[in-house]
């Protein structure tokens, strides 16, 4: 219980907003061009693609204007998340205009409907999946020992393992959060990894309680749990970086 608490506190922390202010401060080439682009629509669509909830919105253009930002009806609007519609398809201004590349945070130039691409999200979250499998696999062939082991040599390996993964996991931190959200991020994430061991040693170990039976399967449950977490924490960082930052 004690680790299900401190796994969902962690879960939570992660839980930032990835997807606000892709591209509403824009260079001047950029802005440019979307008030170009605007200035020839008669309306346009606000419609977050990467967005669990996308729901379009039609806004019809009075105005156009621009500073560092573009504004449309003096209302600062997103390019990232504007479309206006050519030949039968919606487009992406924040693309169209040069502010980000087709594909980035998973918004793609074109789409058939406005309703259709929050399907996005199963695709960054099969990648963040797969590059977590090849950071753990790498992590596994630093390590790997090929002769016979004992079970303290199992419990050396595992642990090496682990730590691999928690040096992936705090440099995806350091990519993708502010430096307020990365200390207080780090620290749930020590009370974590020392939770698992307190469970461990103050309830599991002190009532002699045996996984199946007594043995290096008991002996590894430990290790082996804490993996599991860390890698379940790995691909849900990698997933918010691929989404916020392309990477």
């Amino acid at each position: 219980m004690r680790k299900g608490v401190l796994v969902f506190a962690l879960t939570m922390l992660f839980s930032f907003n990835v997807y606000a202010d892709v591209c509403v401060e824009v260079n001047e080439k950029s802005a440019a061009k979307a008030v170009s682009i605007l200035e020839q629509q008669k309306e346009i669509y606000d419609y977050c693609s990467i967005c669990n909830d996308a729901k379009p919105q039609i806004i019809s253009i009075k105005n156009v204007t621009k500073d560092k930002k573009v504004y449309v009806n003096d209302k600062p609007i997103d390019l990232a998340y504007t479309y206006f519609k050519q030949d039968n398809k919606y487009i992406n201004l924040g693309i169209a205009s040069g502010c980000i590349e087709d594909g980035q945070y998973g918004i793609l130039a074109k789409l058939d409907k406005l309703t259709e691409f929050h399907h996005t999200k199963n695709i960054i979250k099969e990648q963040a999946k797969q590059e977590a499998q090849a950071i753990f696999d790498v992590c596994v062939t630093k390590f790997k020992n090929d002769k016979s082991q004992t079970t303290q040599d199992m419990i050396e390996r595992n642990i090496k393992i682990n730590n691999c993964l928690a040096e992936a996991i705090k440099q995806e931190i350091q990519k993708g959060f502010n430096e307020k959200q990365q200390a207080q991020m780090l620290t749930y994430f020590e009370q974590t990894r020392k939770g698992i061991w307190n469970f461990y040693n103050d309830i599991y170990a002190s009532n002699k309680y045996c996984y199946g039976q007594c043995g290096s399967i008991t002996s590894l449950l430990p290790y082996n749990d804490e993996g599991l977490m860390l890698m379940q924490m790995l691909e849900r960082l990698l997933y918010l970086n691929i989404a916020k930052n392309g990477y």
